[in-house]
């Protein structure tokens, strides 16, 4: 195995004022649900909210590709959005947010 894509739900993406780096941002309560050998299997996962993965709560998921390492940074991530109307999660741009953030599935 070269890769795995970890799927990772967090609640929100909002900018802490009360932080003084411009950088830091408050992605709320999240969990690492899983992770897959392939990212067709880890897309129909979150695209399906395999296991009620939103849990009430979580209104985005990432799906991050990462190599075998110790803090390696992701090599891609595609991020999702939760869709009241839909039920359920659909692509988006990655929010500019998300450019100083990585490792939300590994840490």
């Amino acid at each position: 195995m070269e890769r795995i894509y970890t799927v990772t739900v967090f609640q929100k993406i909002s900018h802490n004022t009360s932080l003084a780096s411009q950088h830091i941002y408050d992605f709320g309560e999240r969990r690492c649900v899983g992770w897959f050998d392939c990212f067709d299997e880890a897309n129909c996962a979150v695209e399906n909210n395999f296991s009620d993965m939103r849990d009430g709560i979580y209104d985005y998921a990432i799906i991050e590709e990462m190599e075998p390492g110790i803090l390696t940074v992701d090599l891609a991530r595609v991020v999702y959005k939760w869709n009241e109307q839909k039920c359920g999660y659909e692509k988006i741009d990655t929010p500019p947010e998300l450019t100083h953030a990585s490792n939300f599935g590994i840490g």
